[in-house]
């Protein structure tokens, strides 16, 4: 056999047993064999790399049903921390997890510049902070994923973003010169879709519309993030549904997003109100009042969001569909509302549901992605068990 050879199905043992230990969390070297069906001599030799990486870690069970107690193996979930960070239009999110996706930190800042070497100024200083910060851990803080509102290509430079006009800057390239930690950039629903996929559901094909300022689609696709040609994919807020609509920022008219993002929806509310706009907090006070013109305007909101959705599920067929908004959890029943209105027979999909992330999708996907790099392996599976949907 060549050497080749064996270092590939070496490295392809590690990542069975890595993928392994990290979907069961604690296991034992017997249970490893038989759910791996690697047998013993290999797991054995696995292991005690692993140990003495310091990667994985032995604990003894409490309690045993006779004879010795069962040594069990789990990963050591502090030897390194992920850095998950979403760039938006006014304030930067930043999340650190371990390497079991629990947040650690959480950070908000606001700035209020769209000048592409200030924010970048920004990221660099705020990561080399979380870098000494996180220096503790046997491999301290090792990597940032970070999600851009905005065209970012397959190699994750970034191509436009309309809020502050970047045009073909290379973030990635730049930071990765002042700082010695793996970088990652993708487009902030990719970010989302990839998150819900290892935190929620996990299940190889999954769907994740955000809408927000906008309305963005994450494409997950066999497991993997479909990013399209030429990584532009799911830009389904400027799919038309109206002809010769209301003129959108990307120079056509009639844009999904013009009539069902959360900023056309609350500017829609205030036009009904006679006022020049609505916040979210004053939604959350006409809901709870059962304002009428509140109301009315929830179910146009839903019946927008309907006409998106039912193209999304002709086009894909997807398995599951997950809604990341800030509206829904102010009002949930706007889920029913739009399945609703999917009366098509055509409408064929598995499961509607609504983010359990919410916000922390993007950044969680973000370290989501630095701990699979980091891990060398090709599946993440955090998600916990019990998910009702």
């Amino acid at each position: 056999m060549k050497t080749g050879d064996q270092a590939y199905i070496k490295a392809l043992n590690r990542r069975i047993i890595i993928e392994t230990i990290l979907k069961d969390r604690s296991i034992s070297r017997a249970q490893l064999s038989k759910v791996t069906g690697l047998n013993k001599a290999t797991i054995t030799s696995q292991i005690n790399e692993l140990l003495e990486e310091g990667l994985v870690e032995e604990t003894k069970l409490d309690k045993s049903t006779g004879g010795r107690k069962p040594i069990l193996l789990s990963l050591k979930k502090e030897a390194g921390y992920a850095l998950g960070i979403e760039v938006d239009v006014d304030r930067i999110y930043f999340l650190i997890t371990n390497l079991y996706g629990e947040i650690i930190q959480k950070e908000v800042l606001l700035f209020d510049t769209t000048s592409y070497e200030k924010t970048k100024k920004i990221l660099l200083e705020k990561i080399r902070d979380y870098a000494k910060e996180y220096a503790h851990g046997s491999y301290g803080l090792v990597g940032a994923g970070i999600g851009i509102h905005g065209l970012v290509d397959q190699q994750g430079k970034i191509i436009f973003v309309i809020h502050s006009n970047w045009r073909n800057v290379d973030l990635k390239e730049d930071l990765q010169k002042e700082i010695d930690i793996p970088i990652f950039i993708d487009n902030n629903t990719n970010y989302c879709a990839y998150g819900e996929k290892t935190f929620y559901i996990h299940t190889p094909n999954i769907l994740c519309l955000t809408i927000s300022t906008g309305i963005g689609l994450g494409i997950i696709m066999e497991d993997k993030i479909y990013k399209g040609f030429h990584g532009f994919a799911g830009e389904i807020g400027h799919m038309i549904i109206h002809r010769d609509g209301k003129q959108c920022t990307c120079g056509n008219l009639g844009c999904w997003e013009q009539y069902a993002s959360e900023r056309a929806f609350l500017l829609q509310l205030a036009e009904l109100k006679g006022k020049d706009f609505c916040t979210v907090e004053e939604l959350v006070q006409g809901i709870q009042q059962k304002d009428s013109l509140t109301l009315h305007a929830l179910n146009e909101f839903a019946k927008n969001l309907s006409i998106g959705i039912n193209n999304v599920i002709n086009t894909f067929n997807p398995e599951t569909i997950i809604i990341n908004s800030h509206i829904i959890p102010v009002y949930p029943y706007l889920m029913e509302e739009i399945k609703n209105y999917l009366r098509s027979s055509m409408n064929d999909y598995q499961y509607l549901l609504y983010s359990r992330l919410g916000q922390d999708a993007c950044t969680l996907g973000g370290s989501a992605v630095v701990i699979k790099h980091f891990l060398k392996i090709s599946d993440l599976n955090l998600a916990k068990e019990e998910s009702d949907f």
